[in-house]
């Protein structure tokens, strides 16, 4: 399979999808690696420098009865139709004023909000008090202060004749967030696809010619030949390797380049002390006697 992209010239270059696979395939190490990295990141990071937080949830039943002598269906469907009613109420600024006075919390109310969550499950006319905090017990006070003022505030402001307890705020023994599980898996993730991402885009922007198919495919030129080119570093690990199986031949080979050496520097000296003899000789040889025009030109003087 492959895909076309047009280049700067409007040519056309195509992109193999297999072998782009391929190409990834064959740096999957680098693939894992980061993926362990990030993974491994996020897990510290989640482990030492998150604070854990824990959730205590408390749960009221709301009943809105339009008449006295019995619960008809239209309370039901009306109560559900008040469930977003219901959730402002809960974090309302009285019910939080109160809590925070009542439990003796210095917090502000937009902090303090964002500590409760309140849900109502479809088609119920439950409402579930969800409250968090770092500290597990205090997580549950607040969700039980919490339940209590709001099933007042909701009685007095809706008119309603009651409001249950479904179930009171549970100790909470298990951290809520971070969740460390799900994030490293996700930072495992993140690596392994940034890796992948980096491999993708540096292969695509990489106009190399690697190899003579290249050549042929994108400038559309036979080849009649190539040169290998040899790494210095494995040719210098061969020559290694080399030395070591050939030791006595190398130094046998010194001897006998020595020893060339030596006969020629003694002939050289041999051939120079024989000109030394020579001209030795030279000098050493009687000169000539004088020509008669010389005696006879003696004898007149």
């Amino acid at each position: 399979m492959e895909q076309n992209r047009p280049n700067d010239d409007g040519d056309v270059i195509e992109i193999d999808i297999l072998e782009l696979a391929g190409v990834v395939l064959s740096k999957i190490w680098i693939v894992i690696l980061s993926a362990l990295i990030l993974g491994a990141a996020t897990y510290l990071f989640c482990v030492f420098l998150v604070t854990p937080k824990y959730e205590s949830t408390t749960k009221i039943y709301v009943i809105n009865r339009q008449s006295s002598d019995a619960l008809t269906y239209s309370d039901l469907q009306s109560g559900t139709q008040l469930t977003k009613d219901y959730q402002e109420l809960v974090t309302s600024r009285p019910v939080l004023e109160e809590v925070k006075a009542e439990l003796g919390l210095d917090i502000e109310n937009d902090r303090f909000k964002k500590k409760i969550t309140v849900s109502v499950p479809t088609d119920t006319r439950i409402v579930s008090i969800t409250a968090e905090d770092t500290d597990p017990y205090m997580a549950r006070a607040i969700a039980d202060a919490i339940r209590v003022s709001a099933a007042e505030h909701i009685a007095n402001v809706m008119n309603t004749e009651a409001v249950n307890v479904v179930e009171q705020a549970n100790l909470p023994t298990e951290i809520s967030s971070p969740k460390i599980i799900r994030n490293t898996v996700i930072g495992a993730v993140c690596g392994a696809f940034i890796a992948v991402m980096i491999i993708i885009v540096i292969y695509i922007m990489d106009d190399t010619i690697k190899n003579p198919d290249d050549v042929e495919k994108y400038l559309n030129i036979s080849v009649l030949g190539s040169i290998p080119v040899l790494d210095e570093e494995v040719v210098r690990n061969g020559s290694k390797k080399k030395n070591k199986k050939k030791k006595v031949s190398d130094h046998s080979h010194v001897v006998a380049t020595e020893t060339l050496s030596d006969a020629s520097r003694l002939a050289r000296e041999a051939k120079l002390a024989g000109e030394k003899d020579e001209s030795a000789e030279d000098f050493a040889q009687p000169q000539e006697p004088a020509s008669p025009a010389v005696e006879r030109r003696g004898g007149r003087l």
